[in-house]
């Protein structure tokens, strides 16, 4: 079971898994960009909606940033890991800058929208508020853990079998062996 995740070996293994990764963050970002096309920054209404649309789609790109984060782990791949805390630390500020603007965006629209409207105003605000914040927090820890990956340190060597097809013991080990009806330990 080990050896399944064994990514150092395993070239193309490591590159399907960076490639989910990236489509994991990217497809959900330019979808959204589809739908808010074409950008209209100067209309509170247009933001307050993209702000809405994008709080929809914050959990695929994180585990796609996670997804590289493990993977840089797994094959203790320092620029990887750094690639990943840089993605995570840009969605995190992003999206704190992003929520401040949004709140001051849905104070100022809120004159404007009517009162059978606001209950569900209110839902969105709330909504939206609470689903940045959480994921700001998220891809900080994220980024925080990326740039805080322990130096590489590599995975003791695979036992290697003998001629009688035995697995030889780590050349740290101890050997032990059993003989019929005795048990007797070599390093002694």
């Amino acid at each position: 079971m080990s050896e399944l995740f064994r990514l150092e070996d395993d070239a193309s293994a490591r590159r399907i898994l960076v490639v989910g990764a990236l489509l994991l963050v990217a497809v959900p970002l330019v979808q959204v960009g589809t739908q808010l096309w074409p950008i209209q920054i100067s209309s509170i209404q247009w933001r307050f909606g993209a702000a809405n649309a994008l709080s929809a789609v914050l959990l695929l790109p994180f585990l796609g940033a996670m997804l590289l984060y493990l993977t840089a782990r797994a094959t203790s791949s320092r620029a990887l890991s750094a690639f990943a805390g840089a993605l995570a630390a840009l969605f995190a500020l992003g999206l704190a800058a992003g929520t401040v603007l949004f709140v001051l965006d849905a104070l100022q629209l809120k004159t404007v929208v009517q009162s059978r409207a606001m209950a569900q105003f209110m839902t969105t605000l709330f909504r939206v508020t609470g689903l940045n914040a959480l994921f700001t927090i998220a891809y900080g820890m994220l980024a925080f853990a990326a740039f805080r990956a322990p130096k590489a340190a590599r995975l003791p060597a695979r036992p290697t079998s003998n001629a009688s097809g035995l697995v030889a013991p780590r050349k740290n080990e101890d050997a032990v062996t059993l003989i019929v009806g005795q048990s007797s330990n070599k390093s002694e």
